[in-house]
């Protein structure tokens, strides 16, 4: 009978243990879900704002950006909240972004991305960059007059990928160095919900630029 009890308490516990841990995940992929969604919004909005300013002056440019935007949505689309991806893949995508932006402000954009291969296959969060790249562009240009030049250093070392975009920034404009703009903060919480950590991101002035860093753990 005591053996019998012992068993119905583990079987239960076990259970209940089993039911919590479905509920946080529940939990945890609403939360992916909505913070992506959040984000995508914004983009949109100014995509479309530039789209509707083309029209008239530049049809042409109007519509090759309804078609690249209309590839990245379908892109954006097809990816899950949590789902691990190529940095080759995140990359290319990333890419398609940039080529949209680029149409909205022109020869004013420059990027440069420098890495070696080998980071290329490195497992990353899908679209995690993104919103580190729309930061870089709105702090970047928006507030600075010429042209603008967005630089991506990616490394890799001890099973570490790290990924630091910078930008300049006008000194005069505010800059939360805690991260707590949306776009940063909602990185933040991504990176925590999937790897249970605070310390991936991170950013740092210095004179008159702004670079925010997150490092993604390679798990063998």
């Amino acid at each position: 009978m005591i053996i019998n009890i012992f068993w119905n308490i583990q079987e239960e516990y076990t259970e209940n243990k089993k039911r919590k841990e479905e509920s946080e995940k529940l939990v945890r992929d609403a939360e992916l879900y909505n913070l992506r969604q959040q984000l995508q919004p914004h983009f949109l909005f100014n995509s479309l704002n530039s789209i509707i300013a083309l029209i008239t002056v530049k049809p042409d440019l109007a519509k090759k950006m309804t078609f690249q935007l209309s590839d990245f949505l379908r892109g954006t689309l097809r990816k899950d909240d949590k789902q691990l991806i190529q940095l080759s893949d995140e990359i290319k995508h990333l890419e398609l972004y940039l080529e949209i932006e680029k149409v909205r402000f022109g020869h004013r954009l420059n990027t440069t991305f420098n890495y070696s291969e080998e980071v290329l296959s490195a497992k990353v969060p899908s679209m995690i960059v993104q919103p580190l790249m729309e930061n870089a562009i709105k702090h970047g240009l928006y507030n600075v007059t010429g042209d603008v030049l967005i630089e991506t250093n990616i490394s890799i070392e001890l099973h570490m990928l790290t990924i630091e975009i910078t930008n300049p920034f006008d000194s005069d404009q505010f800059y939360n160095t805690n991260g707590t703009g949306f776009g940063l903060t909602s990185i933040q919480r991504r990176l925590f919900l999937i790897y249970g950590r605070t310390d991936l991101l991170s950013v740092r002035k210095k004179e008159n630029q702004f670079t925010a860093t997150i490092k993604i753990p390679q798990h063998d």
